[in-house]
């Protein structure tokens, strides 16, 4: 029942704490004395041995009233010592009154910082009966309890607790005491608390240019109010663009270019200009071409005679591989090993081919036209730079479609036997051109024969 009947007031008390939590009217005031007044009811719960007849002891009522005063010390916002002194009207159950007394010796200790806080108490004392009923008698005490306390002015503070009181009890057990008390603490004396200010509501200027936020409708940029806090049309660089379109801002440069300058005059902006200090093309990034090849001088090893990029913009007149500056023969395709000119042994494997022959209408070689293939062998071997377009040519019997694949297998036979004997395939390319290139007349015997021909074309060297 004790139990169960100080734990219901602890609820009480936190409840009370959570009700007072009001706006706050100051700040506990700390070094400060105060005085407290309180009144309550003291309720013995059990084996409470109070009196000076140990043989027949009084049985004490189940409740009195309790009231008195105490003097406190506000040490910070949170501590407190206190000493206290109530007094119990006691009526004991046989008659009569007595007049009984409890000191208190305590610390106070604030859970929060808040006016309104929940706090908890520690101490010790005494009880002391000075006559009556129960005669004279002093019993010590300890106590511990809960309570609420809230600063409603800065020099008045309401406050109720409960306290639990261990005692002396019979045949050396003991006792327990339930005090309930509500009061007020009157603080006096020292540095006297001040209210707290009302919270100042700051609203944001972000940029510091003297129009608010809400209104600002460019909060981060510092304007003036004439502008809704926008600053006037920027034009940094001075180059008649606003700095709103300008996509160089901070250098002065030409409406067409958005504002970009142009140092050579080519219309191209200098920020994508590879060589902003010469004019040159816009299809070369800004970079000049003197010959005209395409190829930026910068990146041209021939830069003042036309070439082509796979030769770094030198030129090569007969396409044979070898720059004209190197080549001896330069406008005729020649090889490597002879300085761009063409050996005479390599010019008998150029143009019609005599004696290569395939069987009727396939594009088999026949047997005797070996020799002739093999006698080619050791000249594309000695000049190993030599490459050679094998063109297939046919007469206009049959359909012209089919003339030309046939035309282009029978020159993929010839590119296969150079291959089989040792020649690298990729020396050569292979076109079939069937009937549509004749060198005799399609209408006699000897005239188709011509037209169904091989033919070899020296195309440069590797």
């Amino acid at each position: 029942m004790r139990n169960l009947l100080f734990s219901r007031l602890i609820v009480a008390v936190c409840a009370m704490s959570t009700l007072f939590a009001v706006q706050a009217f100051a700040d506990y005031p700390e070094n400060e004395v105060y005085l407290g007044l309180f009144g309550g009811v003291h309720l013995p719960e059990r084996n409470w041995d109070f009196g000076d007849d140990t043989q027949n002891p009084q049985p004490l009522p189940t409740w009195s009233a309790d009231m008195g005063v105490r003097l406190g010390y506000q040490l910070s916002k949170r501590w407190a010592v206190e000493l206290g002194a109530g007094y119990l009207p006691i009526t004991a159950d046989l008659g009569g009154k007595s007049h009984a007394f409890r000191y208190d010796a305590d610390v106070l200790f604030h859970l929060l910082t808040s006016d309104w806080t929940p706090f908890i108490v520690a101490g010790f004392g005494a009880y002391h009966s000075t006559g009556g009923a129960l005669g004279k008698d002093v019993d010590p005490q300890v106590h511990a309890g809960v309570g609420v306390r809230g600063l409603i002015l800065p020099w008045l503070a309401l406050r109720a607790e409960a306290r639990e009181m261990w005692t002396d009890g019979f045949d050396a057990a003991n006792a327990w005491n339930l005090g309930v008390t509500a009061g007020v603490d009157i603080f006096f004396g020292g540095k006297k608390a001040e209210s707290k200010p009302a919270p100042v509501v700051v609203e944001n200027d972000r940029d510091h240019d003297g129009v608010l936020d809400v209104d600002d409708k460019c909060p981060d940029v510092a304007g003036t109010a004439e502008r809704a806090g926008c600053p006037a049309p920027a034009d940094r660089d001075g180059d008649g663009i606003l700095d709103a379109d300008d996509k160089c801002p901070d250098v002065a440069g030409k409406k067409e270019l958005n504002g970009c300058p142009d140092k050579d005059g080519d219309g191209i902006a200098d920020g994508d200009d590879k060589c902003p200090d010469v004019a040159g093309k816009k299809e070369l990034a800004g970079c000049p071409d003197s010959d005209n090849d395409g190829i930026a001088d910068a990146d041209d090893k021939c830069p003042t005679l036309a070439g082509t990029a796979n030769r770094r913009g030198c030129p090569d007149r007969d396409g044979d591989g070898i720059l004209d500056a190197d080549d001896k023969c330069p406008d005729i395709a020649g090889v490597k090993e002879a300085d761009g000119c063409l050996p005479k042994a390599v010019q008998a494997f150029a143009g019609v081919i005599k004696g290569i022959n395939f069987d009727t209408g396939k594009a088999s070689i026949m047997k005797s036209s070996h020799k002739v293939l093999e006698s080619a062998l050791p000249v594309l071997k000695q000049y190993a730079s030599l490459r050679l377009r094998i063109e297939g040519h046919t007469d206009n019997v049959g359909d012209s479609a089919a003339n030309k694949k046939l035309s282009q297998e029978r020159a993929d036979a010839v590119r296969t036997f150079f291959a089989e004997h040792g020649i690298e395939a990729n020396r050569f390319e292979t076109v079939g051109f069937g009937d549509s290139k004749p060198i005799a007349d399609n209408k006699t015997k000897p005239g188709r024969a011509q037209n169904r021909r091989i033919e070899f074309a020296v195309i440069g060297a590797q």
